[in-house]
């Protein structure tokens, strides 16, 4: 990552007032659209592109934000501030252009820095699970009226968008560690999940994205709380590095910790448990499944006890939480078996994932794309590992993600884990999969898309082919 504008977190940063034209350069993505739509209703005004037309540009324009297909420098020409995602490279003609108007060109981390470091800051980090806990902690905080500002990473369905604003003291956002940019972020109360191996195209190893942890959680205000797991060793070691003066609350399923969760029911649709907490137990229902969406949850309600919310509140609002969309998001069926869209592109998500599917009792077809060349070779036995515990799997081609091919192909995964699930199959094209899938699901099946890439296009395209429908837009 590098940024062009350095001390830009303070109130009276470079274009910070109504009526300066900001061009966000990567604006559909799922940072950069909710920090668009925040911005314009703040009084600037804002524009931006993206090279496809994402479904996320509806709303953008539906906002009054005009926004281009494809990146030009005459897009720029009249913007005060740039802002960029880490998907836009420096030799993005938008990028040149901007450094030579000389023009302040921020990151997307720096953006969400005005909002958050101005404010009463609940950031959420940890290597999964950022953008469910997220989202719980802003419908908590919502429901019990505190009007929050929220910044969420997927598609809210309570809120109607990625995004939740509010004129309440709190902004609500995941803190994103996979470029190290959240150092930027100054929380009041830092939600700490976990810490794995992942984005090992930047961090060289497991020790440096702990460290990266330690920088965050030094940046929690000396007055702030911080609110972590502690069945996690390297979380434990990390809150250390946050100031001696900020409360730490701890949470946990299986330690001894401030707030845990006893009498776990995991239901297929949802979950049932009991949070015990400052001396005393109240029993709670989840409207998502999984035992993570339970620790998850756990961390967003002792958030929101944080923040004076009553216990009356959080169990009156948590079964209507159904999650966000790509989360274990149940999309429609196929002749007869339950479709489900998830983003996980990690080996610990996809084992969450697959236990929650295996939880809904039926069996599971399977259909993974990788996510990166450099997360598949680094991570490539826990990846053999966790999908060769699938019955029935269909693989594809590696999403390069603007990567280079390497060492690591899709076939060369599909050869190590066919030799634990012979039923594998590998299908390169996504765009092949569709009837692939369709000729091996069977009536009472749970499809599971998973990937982080464009394999959730596949999915939908699947349920509108049950509907006899031409396929929809995959993503909001």
């Amino acid at each position: 990552m590098s940024d062009d504008v350095k001390n830009t977190t303070g109130p009276t940063g470079p274009g910070i007032h109504p009526g300066a034209r900001w061009f966000f350069s990567g604006i559909g993505g799922a940072g950069m659209n909710p920090l668009a739509h925040l911005f314009a209703r703040r009084g600037m005004q804002v524009a931006g592109s993206d090279c496809t037309a994402q479904k996320t540009l509806d709303s953008l324009r539906a906002a009054g934000i005009t926004c281009y297909i494809g990146h030009d420098a005459a897009h720029v020409e009249d913007a005060d501030v740039f802002v960029y995602s880490s998907a836009i490279t420096r030799d993005n003609p938008e990028f040149v252009r901007a450094r030579e108007r000389g023009i302040p060109c921020l990151h997307r981390s720096l953006a969400l820095a005005f909002l958050v470091n101005n404010a009463h800051g609940v950031t959420i980090a940890g290597t999964h699970g950022k953008t469910t806990t997220a989202a719980i902690t802003a419908v908590l905080f919502s429901a019990a009226g505190l009007d929050p500002t929220a910044v969420i990473g997927g598609f809210v369905p309570q809120f109607n968008a990625y995004f939740r604003d509010g004129q309440g003291p709190h902004v609500i956002a995941e803190a994103d560690e996979s470029d190290g940019s959240f150092d930027h972020l100054v929380s009041s109360v830092a939600l700490m999940l976990n810490i794995d191996a992942d984005h090992l195209d930047f961090y060289s190893n497991i020790e440096a994205v702990e460290t990266a942890f330690r920088r965050f959680l030094a940046n929690v205000r000396p007055d702030g709380s911080v609110i972590y797991n502690a069945d996690d060793p390297r979380v434990c070691r990390a809150v250390a590095s946050a100031p001696a003066t900020a409360a730490r609350v701890s949470c946990a399923l299986d330690a001894k910790a401030d707030y845990t969760a006893s009498d776990i029911r995991l239901l297929p649709w949802s979950s049932e448990f009991t949070v015990n907490g400052n001396g005393a137990g109240f029993p709670v229902s989840l409207g998502t499944p999984g035992r993570h969406n339970v620790l998850n949850a756990l961390h967003a309600i002792a958030a929101a006890r944080v923040a004076g919310v009553s216990t009356e509140s959080i169990r009156a609002t948590l079964p209507s939480f159904h999650g966000v969309h790509r989360r274990f998001q149940l999309i429609g069926e196929f002749n007869g078996a339950a479709v489900i869209d998830d983003y996980a592109h990690h080996p610990s998500e996809i084992a969450a994932a697959h236990d929650a599917a295996r939880n809904l009792g039926m069996p599971v077809l399977a259909v993974f794309q990788p996510h990166r060349f450099s997360r598949t070779h680094k991570l490539l036995d826990e990846f053999t590992a966790v999908l060769g515990s699938f019955d029935r799997l269909i693989l594809t081609d590696i999403f390069a993600a603007s990567e280079l091919p390497s060492d690591v192909s899709g076939q060369s995964l599909f050869d190590r884990v066919r030799s634990r699930a012979p039923g594998t199959r590998y299908i390169p094209r996504v765009e092949d999969l569709v009837p692939a899938v369709a000729a091996a699901v069977q009536p009472g099946d749970v499809v599971l898309f998973i990937g982080a890439g464009s394999i959730s296009a596949a999915a939908h395209a699947l349920v509108a082919m049950n509907r006899g429908q031409s396929p929809p837009p995959a993503s909001h």
